[in-house]
C-alpha cells in the first residue's frame, strides 16, 4: 500500500485562540473539523489523476478517519489498497512514475490552512 501525508505545527497558539476568541479546545475541534474536509479533497484530487486502466487503483483510495490525542490531530491520508500502488506512484526501473498520491497532498496543503481559519472563524463568531 502507498501513501502520503503532511505535518503541520503550530507556534505561537495562544495568539492564535485569542486572535479569534476561542480555546484550546474549540482549536481542536475546529482543526479536525478542517483536518477532515482536507482528507477528503486529497482522496478525492488523486482519484481525479491517477491513471485508470481498470480501475481498482482508483476505487480502492482510501483514507483513514481523523484521530484527535490530546492536543494532535492526526489525519493520515492512505493511497491504494492495490498491491501495486507504490509502482504506480514511484515509478520501477521499468516503468516511469505517475505520481498521483504526492500531487493531490500538494494540492491541497493551501485548502487546508483555509479550512482552518474558516472554522477557527465560525467558533469566534458563536
Amino acid at each position: 500500500m502507498s501513501g502520503a501525508s503532511f505535518d503541520v505545527k503550530f507556534d505561537g497558539l495562544e495568539k492564535l485562540y485569542s486572535q479569534f476568541s476561542t480555546n484550546k479546545a474549540q482549536a481542536r475541534t475546529a482543526t479536525a473539523t478542517a483536518m477532515k474536509a482536507t482528507i477528503a479533497k486529497a482522496q478525492q484530487t488523486s482519484q481525479s489523476i491517477v491513471p485508470v486502466d481498470t480501475g481498482y487503483l482508483r476505487q480502492n483510495i482510501v483514507v483513514k478517519p481523523v484521530e484527535t490525542n490530546g492536543d494532535t490531530v492526526l489525519g493520515e491520508y492512505v493511497a491504494s489498497k492495490a498491491d501495486y500502488a507504490s509502482y504506480v506512484e514511484y515509478g520501477t526501473y521499468k516503468m516511469a512514475a505517475q505520481p498521483y498520491i504526492r500531487p493531490a497532498i500538494a494540492a491541497v496543503k493551501p485548502y487546508f490552512y483555509s479550512q482552518v481559519k474558516l472554522a477557527l472563524q465560525k467558533v469566534g463568531n458563536d
